[in-house]
């Protein structure tokens, strides 16, 4: 079986499982189909001294919430990193920049895998979706139940392995994760962070659910051959 049919099987199962309220998948529409088609080879991506990083948020799918801010795209980055260099027997992890253009972001990665001079790259693509409505936030036995809204962000990061001399996707893990945030219509403090900072580090946290567990995806495989 292709990686490409695999890609489909597994990815239909997360949208039956989250009845489409969870994110699209968003690799295969970045990196293009061509990278999912024909036999992926017996690669040996994981016995590679150095090894490619790019780390992309995505926020270009229909009904997608707002992509993770740099600032926190560049800590999930590291986090990655420093999971390949334990889990993984890769000595030297060349991080590239992040990828500007979505709608050029196959090219773009075609450019960074010749720049980065590596033979594999690590590809992290993030998305998510998120719902909200009112709740009335306290103790339903107290007398301090007030107004707001919960938020809820349903998170995929997408771990991908690419290999750069004919640009193939040779490994995919896609995970999802769930983070809620509860916010007062009346916040209460003067050193709270504001509305947008919280979702943005709801976002981030999210991501970071789901990047751990596809992770321990990539750990895996790593160790079994190891």
């Amino acid at each position: 079986m292709t990686l490409s049919s695999i890609l489909v099987t597994c990815l239909l199962g997360y949208a039956l499982a989250g009845c489409g309220a969870g994110p699209p998948p968003r690799m295969l529409n970045l990196v293009g189909e061509d990278a999912f088609s024909g036999p992926s080879g017996n690669d040996e991506w994981w016995q590679m001294s150095n090894i490619g990083l790019v780390v992309h948020s995505d926020a270009t799918a229909q009904n997608a919430a707002p992509a993770i801010t740099p600032q926190y795209l560049e800590t999930l980055s590291r986090r990655t990193e420093e999971f390949l260099r334990q889990r993984c027997s890769f000595q030297d992890i060349v991080t590239g920049p992040p990828l500007s253009q979505p709608v050029n972001f196959s090219q773009e990665l075609k450019v960074q895998g010749q720049r980065l001079q590596v033979p594999y790259i690590i590809v992290v693509v993030f998305s998510s979706r998120e719902q909200a409505g009112p709740e009335k936030i306290g103790e339903a036995t107290m007398m301090t139940q007030m107004s707001g809204t919960v938020i809820e962000n349903s998170a995929m990061a997408e771990v991908g392995v690419l290999r750069v001399s004919d640009f193939k996707m040779v490994f995919l893990a896609p995970e999802l994760g769930t983070e809620s945030l509860e916010q007062l219509d009346a916040p209460l403090g003067t050193n709270r962070p504001s509305a947008r900072e919280a979702r943005d580090v709801l976002r981030a946290r999210a991501g970071q659910q789901a990047l751990d567990r596809a992770l321990e995806r990539i750990g895996s495989a790593c160790q079994r051959v190891a």
